[in-house]
């Protein structure tokens, strides 16, 4: 039909209309020539951050693309980046007053500003047909607060700590999260707080200048309190704070007499020397302890209570010294031995199959990490060097050394191809019971079973949930965890999924388990049944014989499993 009508035209149209088709032909070929350019050059990458608890647009957000690309949201929590390369890309997310999406950086990290842990950058495949993204930041909470004196002065520079109750290694404990200090008018905030459990302490204060040599000069201030109103932490008021929710915390200080407590120091070396005066929950009350090195004695002002003091005393040998004393409205003298704190022992057992040449396995060093957590509230130290050979010790013998006396958890790390079958102290079994160091004494050697005949736990999570996606857009993460559904001084073994449903968890220990995965990180409570039972009828269980494999199928749980 085209050409019936091209014949028909007279021959200056007819050319003039093959000059307009030839045009339009060339507009075409430079189109689609300039649309492979901007295939070339990129695509477009745009979303919306929005707040999590509240599902509105979050304004003035910071998104960093790549490392190299940085722009703030709009009112309506928009943004976009243009001209971005095909392939995997990172985009970081923050804005204060919330908890960020992988640090500004771009890079992975775990802990973050007050102890908030913050996962990786968010990972996105660029390509043709990219949707639109849409992120979640967490509002952070916040504690505000009132001091009120009972002398009506003004309540200023009175130091705030603010506790949290975090999960670390499988172990609920009180962690310090803030220190503040009140204005003239008493009042103090404490902002950028995960949602969690807190407590609140006043510190004690002392007024005007303090002599504790000069026990003729009565001595006043205001004893360190527990909001609501205790100077004991055990019946101190707990705080639930939501993501973005405010809350608050008044409390009135009653001025009380503090009285003098002298102190002899046995044993002191000539080394630098720290003092400290505790509470009944073992809470530091931040009292001043004053040493004179010539005559050997401390002096302190403490108020009516029962408390303890504790000496340090630093060098190549460390040493420590603890005494318990009550005040009751009168002076009190005590006396505190420091001594050296004795390095733990630890004996390592081989319980290895023979190699294929039927000789016993060879392994240099200890083959695993061991540490020791703090397991009371607010006490410090733990494990401060790595197990090292003992001094004129035998092989296989190690020992650890601690920063003061106390109890503590036995936390320990594989080493392939070995796991810690066993650890024990003196017939006791430290994956349940927690290892006592008594001020003065000489521990029980902490003997530890490794064994080389581990399994492994291998599989895959459902393609239709989220880490089976392969299309642009935001790839989905996936966080396989293993949870050991029998004592363990181990950790919980885990495996991240970025677009990949096929994972393998090595090196482990015989036993049961139940195998979860997550699309959020989780922190789990795998020491106590209360912690086991927020994990109930999820996942699959499986048993891991020695030497042996399981294999398990997964969906995946959506959100965070708390107890």
């Amino acid at each position: 039909m085209r050409r019936l009508l091209l014949s028909r035209l007279p021959r200056a149209a007819g050319g003039a209309l093959c000059a307009s088709l030839a045009l339009c032909a060339g507009l075409a070929l430079t189109l689609a020539h300039a649309q492979d350019l901007s295939d070339a050059s990129g695509f477009t990458v745009a979303g919306t951050v929005l707040n999590a608890a509240t599902g509105q647009p979050i304004a003035r957000a910071e998104v960093i693309l790549n490392n190299d690309r940085a722009q703030l949201t709009g009112g309506d929590g928009s943004f976009s980046f243009d001209r971005v390369s095909a392939g995997t890309a990172a985009l970081a997310i923050h804005k204060p007053g919330y908890s960020g999406l992988g640090r500004p950086g771009g890079g992975f990290h775990r802990m973050g500003s007050n102890g908030l842990i913050e996962g990786p950058p968010r990972l996105i495949l660029v390509g043709p047909e990219m949707p639109s993204l849409t992120f979640r930041l967490t509002p952070l909470a916040a504690l505000s607060g009132h001091l009120i004196l009972s002398t009506a002065d003004p309540a200023d520079e009175i130091r705030i700590q603010v506790f949290r109750r975090d999960l670390e290694n499988g172990r609920y404990r009180w962690t310090l999260a803030d220190i503040e200090k009140t204005r003239s008018d008493g009042s103090w905030r404490a902002a950028g707080l995960p949602a969690g459990r807190y407590r609140v302490e006043a510190s004690a204060s002392i007024d005007g200048a303090n002599d504790p040599e000069n026990s003729d000069v009565p001595v006043w201030g205001f004893p360190a309190l527990y909001y609501p109103g205790t100077t004991d932490v055990g019946s101190a008021g707990v705080l639930i704070l939501k993501a973005g929710q405010q809350a608050q915390a008044d409390m009135t200080l009653v001025r009380q007499r503090f009285f003098p407590v002298t102190i002899a120091v046995h044993g002191m070396p000539d080394t630098p020397t720290s003092f400290e005066i505790a509470d009944t929950g073992g809470r530091s009350t931040g009292l001043p302890v004053h040493f004179d090195f010539r005559s050997g004695i401390a002096h302190a002002n403490v108020p009516h209570g029962s408390w303890t003091l504790t000496a340090r005393a630093f060098g190549a040998t460390m040493r420590f010294g603890r005494t318990d004393f009550q005040v009751a409205g009168a002076p009190v003298s005590v006396a505190i031995t420091v001594a050296p704190i004795p390095a733990i022992p630890v004996v390592i057992q081989r319980d290895f199959t023979a190699s294929s040449d039927g000789s016993p396995r060879f392994l240099n060093g200890p083959g695993m990490s061991l540490v020791l957590a703090a397991a009371d509230d607010f006490a410090a130290g733990g494990g401060i060097t790595p197990l090292q050979p003992q001094p004129g010790g035998e092989s296989p013998g190690y020992e650890i050394r601690i920063f003061q006396p106390g109890n503590f958890w036995v936390e320990t790390q594989n080493f392939s191809p070995t796991y810690v079958a066993s650890v024990t102290s003196g017939g006791t079994d430290l994956a349940t019971t927690a290892l006592t160091v008594a001020p003065g004494s000489q521990p029980a050697p902490i003997e530890v079973t490794l064994r080389d005949d581990a399994g492994t736990i291998t599989g895959k999570v459902d393609s239709s949930s989220p880490g089976g996606g392969q299309g642009p857009g935001e790839e989905p993460r996936v966080w396989v965890y293993a949870i050991p559904l029998f004592p363990t001084t181990g950790e919980v073994p885990e495996a991240q999924l970025q677009n990949n449903v096929q994972f393998s968890l090595l090196n482990l220990p015989p036993g049961s388990w139940r195998v979860v995965a997550c699309d959020a990180p989780q922190e789990i409570d795998f020491h106590t049944q209360e912690g086991l039972a927020a994990w109930s009828g999820l996942g699959q269980v499986v048993t891991v014989d020695p030497g042996g494999a399981a294999n398990v199928e997964l969906t995946v749980i959506h959100g965070e499993v708390s107890e």
